[in-house]
């Protein structure tokens, strides 16, 4: 596997890790709306401008390195 791939693959790896833990804020969120808790629901919801800040940069750095050497 070319290091390209090798880096590819890593910065994948890094973003199923942040899609994981988006999907773990929005059932917790959820949950809390479910039991009526509105601002727990919306506290549950904060951290997440820190994932998907990191997927769009971990996005953007793929983009590059396709750019950079397409298959």
């Amino acid at each position: 596997m070319s290091p390209t791939n090798t880096a590819i693959t890593q910065i994948i790896k890094a973003m199923q890790a942040d899609a994981e833990e988006i999907m773990n804020l929005t059932d917790l969120a959820a949950g809390d709306m479910g039991e009526g808790r509105r601002n727990s629901a919306i506290g549950a919801l904060c951290p997440l401008d820190t994932h998907l800040e990191r997927l769009s940069s971990l996005l953007a750095a793929v983009r590059a390195l396709h750019r950079v050497q397409p298959l």
